[in-house]
């Protein structure tokens, strides 16, 4: 009986001092109005004051060509032994294109890029004075920086200025799959400038795509190449060796004396050979095209940023609102701390003076 009195005068000790902490702010009332009116003016100039930012969204999905575009020839070339290698992954495949829009190169290359504005060379040309960074503005005015110039590359005080650009781009980056277990990958980017928000979501994706076509196929276009080469020289040697049978035939205007064929039938040989070798490096070189084409990706772009972008600034009354509550909160929270230190020193000096 004794532990449930307690416990009853506990239950009415805390109700008792919350009733008392209500009824004092409920006296501070005018107070916490006026804070919190403050605050909200204080976010709604704050939005005001802030720069708008535009979202440029691009959604696209990664095919394996390898599947979908040539099975049908890798049959084929298995009867002649040559393995396409289909199968395996690439880079355009699971998360490694994520990454890969990420890195550090192609968002170099992206900022490389020309950006079709007059009086701008590149993206970076139109970059670099929206940051209204006015030391790196005076450093690139000053060193006369081309960033489109590759023999430039190597400057100390370029690099580290293209550096400071990346990293800041890196951060208003944001490249993820909308769903797990979908394919589709959304590239968004979020900039104050709606132009250079748009043109270099754009801009990255197909550096990204050329990236690919450059590095990882490189190998499969030098076989292409090296056969093509050879294709053309058989050829040529062929059609040469049709003429000069032609010649020698004409020659022979005594048909009773087989010596002077000789010459004719050696040729009818060399066009033989040729022929059959011309064949065969045709087939070989078709093959070396279907693994190019294997090599190469198939990215299906399905949406694309189109102006106007959508501003994700925040509203102003969202702005107000939001200050207003902050303001609010932290007022009656030094308020209750303020009242409880009060109490609990009354309580001390009550106690000191009982004893």
């Amino acid at each position: 009986m004794s532990n449930v009195s307690q416990n009853n005068i506990q239950y009415n000790d805390v109700i008792g001092k919350g009733k008392l902490m209500i009824q004092f702010l409920w006296s501070k009332k005018w107070l916490i109005i006026l804070i919190s009116f403050i605050g909200g003016i204080i976010g709604i100039v704050n939005v005001w004051l802030q720069d708008p930012a535009y979202s440029a969204e691009l959604t696209f999905t990664p095919e394996n060509s390898s599947e979908s575009k040539i099975g049908a020839y890798a049959g084929i070339a298995a009867q002649f032994g040559i393995d396409l290698g289909i199968g395996g992954g690439g880079v355009f495949e699971g998360d490694n294109i994520i990454e890969l829009f990420k890195s550090n190169i192609l968002i170099e290359e992206t900022l490389e890029s020309p950006i079709g504005i007059k009086g701008y060379n590149s993206l970076i040309d139109y970059y670099i004075p929206l940051t209204k960074n006015k030391k790196i503005i005076k450093l690139v005015k000053d060193n006369k920086i081309d960033f489109t110039n590759t023999n430039q590359k190597g400057n100390r005080i370029r690099d580290s200025i293209m550096k400071v650009a990346i990293k800041d781009i890196g951060k208003k980056l944001d490249v993820d799959k909308i769903d797990k277990k979908l394919t589709i990958i959304k590239v968004s980017f979020l900039f104050k400038d709606e132009i250079f928000a748009k043109k270099f979501v754009e801009t990255l994706t197909n550096t990204a795509i050329n990236y690919y076509l450059h590095y990882k196929s490189e190998k499969a276009r030098q076989n292409v190449a090296i056969l093509q080469h050879q294709a053309d020289s058989v050829r040529a040697e062929l059609f040469g060796s049709v003429t000069n049978v032609a010649e020698l035939n004409d020659l022979n205007v005594n048909p009773t004396r087989q010596l002077a064929r000789v010459g004719s039938q050696k040729r009818t040989i060399d066009v033989q050979v040729n022929g059959a070798i011309y064949t065969e490096i045709l087939k070989n070189l078709e093959l070396a095209k279907i693994a190019l084409r294997r090599e190469t990706p198939f990215i299906q772009i399905i949406d694309r940023p189109v102006y106007p972008l959508k501003n994700k600034k925040m509203g102003r009354l969202k702005g107000g609102i939001i200050g207003a509550f902050i303001f609010g909160f932290l007022t009656v929270l030094i308020l209750t701390i303020k009242k409880s230190f009060i109490n609990s020193s009354s309580k001390e000096t009550q106690s000191i003076t009982t004893a």
